[in-house]
């Protein structure tokens, strides 16, 4: 990325194997609740089936933070157990950390041990399958999690986590140099922590949210007269 030396410091550039969670963070989630386990149960609380859990490496984005294209998301899902233990994975995933990813695909080629794919890759292969079509090859896109860490269902999630500071910076930067961005999922989240987002003329998020298709009839923008705008095959090879 040409103005990496003025982002923040990276909270995720030293998260090694075991350590599955950003000092910042520790620090905020024991100062506000007594310790990571307190607020585990507070979530636990608030939403018995959310499952959120730290013993997986976080993935608080992925991708290329060079891609013309910037997706904001939710928040890494059920973690895939299968890989656990796969070092391939676990290398790869801690490289995606330190921003060392060329591409969202970067789990695309690595295998379990029963010769299967990660989750996630089945995932984004069949959400931007029309991109591919259109493009002859994968979409490069840079996805931004609103909430870092791993749950199976999504929760009431921190406002103001600290770690937030650095995707906020990856974002603003984004807006600055004019790159495409798309909400897919947590827009009113998303809306009240990036200050000017909402007003970012190249903003578009996801008509149907659930299912997270990145799709000609499924990105959309709506002007200040109410008008919806999609984007054209040309606009997918100029940004994707």
């Amino acid at each position: 990325m040409s103005q990496i030396n003025l982002l923040p410091a990276n909270p995720w550039k030293d998260i090694v194997k075991g350590e599955n969670i950003a000092k910042c963070d520790l620090d905020y989630f024991v100062s506000k609740y007594g310790s990571l386990n307190e607020y585990e149960s507070h979530v636990k609380n608030k939403c018995s089936d959310a499952e959120l859990t730290f013993e997986w490496l976080p993935e608080p984005f992925s991708g290329n933070p060079d891609s013309k294209v910037y997706c904001l998301n939710k928040n890494p899902g059920k973690p895939d157990p299968c890989f656990n233990e796969e070092e391939a994975f676990i290398n790869a995933t801690i490289l995606n950390l330190q921003l060392k990813s060329n591409s969202c695909f970067w789990a695309e080629n690595i295998k379990n041990r029963c010769g299967k794919q990660h989750g996630g890759v089945d995932w984004l292969l069949r959400r931007t399958k029309e991109l591919k079509t259109i493009l002859g090859r994968h979409p490069e896109i840079f996805f931004i999690e609103y909430f870092p860490y791993h749950s199976t269902k999504g929760f009431t999630f921190p406002k103001d986590l600290p770690s937030y500071d650095f995707s906020n910076a990856l974002i603003e930067q984004a807006m600055e140099e004019e790159k495409l961005i798309i909400i897919m999922r947590e827009k009113k989240g998303w809306l009240d922590r990036i200050e000017d987002l909402k007003d970012y003329p190249n903003l578009y998020w996801l008509r149907y949210a659930q299912g997270g298709y990145l799709t000609l009839n499924n990105i959309v923008r709506i002007d200040k007269n109410g008008v919806e705008h999609y984007l054209s095959e040309n606009e997918i090879r100029k940004y994707f």
